[in-house]
């Protein structure tokens, strides 16, 4: 399937933002050291993102079930010892239990038949005290991320095809988001779950989300209290999750 936002898979510098972003949330949130981590890239693509963590921790690996993906991202010349890739579904992968210190999954759950076969899978190769940094879209985003359009993870399944079908965007439309209050329930096999979302709007600046000047205004002008119901409806929320 190819989605309008498919370009962003292989925008090198964008991917290299976001995985600042994810290195300054695991720095900021986590206590593990980084450098001395191993790291697994669920998800991971064209590997653009694993290979701009990679300098970050001990060594990275990336899985994909994207072959061509995952063939490109072996042959990037950022590519070295210190980070490797496979084709791998993120509902088995091909690792022993408790192998990584910090697993990422970024914007998958939505692509995977088994939500939470992939999230118990990325438990039992999470070493125990290990960390998931987890980035997730919900049902209720105005915009839908992949095809760019209102309300599409809103509709009925049927409706939401039909409509893809209209536009020369079928046959069907893939996605399964959850609305956001489910989206702990992903998350019960982990020891703790922390929606860092409010924490990150209030540092925008540093993780790369906006200017000081609105930083400062975060900071100012909105409680905790307020900040955690402004956080529920940003259409990607961010989790720490702990085994």
């Amino acid at each position: 399937m190819s989605y309008p936002s498919q370009q962003r898979l292989v925008d090198r510098p964008g991917r290299q933002r976001r995985a600042a972003r994810i290195m300054t949330i695991l720095e900021d949130f986590g206590d593990l050291d980084l450098r001395q981590s191993s790291l697994l890239d669920v998800g991971a693509s064209h590997g653009l993102i694993t290979l701009a963590l990679a300098p970050g921790v001990r060594f990275a690996v990336g899985v994909d079930v994207d072959r061509d993906g995952v063939a490109a991202a072996a042959r990037d010349p950022d590519a070295g010892d210190h980070c490797a890739f496979a084709v791998a579904s993120g509902m088995q992968l091909p690792f022993q239990d408790g192998s990584f210190d910090v697993i990422v999954c970024n914007h998958v759950y939505e692509h995977v038949p088994d939500a939470p076969r992939l999230m118990a899978e990325i438990g039992r190769v999470l070493r125990p005290g290990g960390l998931c940094y987890f980035a997730g879209g919900h049902r209720l985003q105005l915009i839908e991320p992949h095809h760019r359009l209102p309300f599409l993870s809103w509709l009925p399944r049927p409706l939401a095809d039909a409509w893809l079908q209209a536009i020369g965007r079928g046959p069907r439309y893939e996605e399964t988001f959850l609305m956001p209050w489910r989206l702990p329930r992903l998350f019960t096999g982990f020891s703790s779950a922390r929606n860092v979302t409010p924490d990150v709007l209030k540092a925008c600046s540093r993780h790369g989300l906006g200017p000081a000047w609105l930083e400062t205004v975060f900071r100012a002008a909105m409680p905790r209290w307020l900040a955690t119901p402004v956080a529920s409806v940003l259409p990607t929320q961010l989790w720490l999750l702990r085994k």
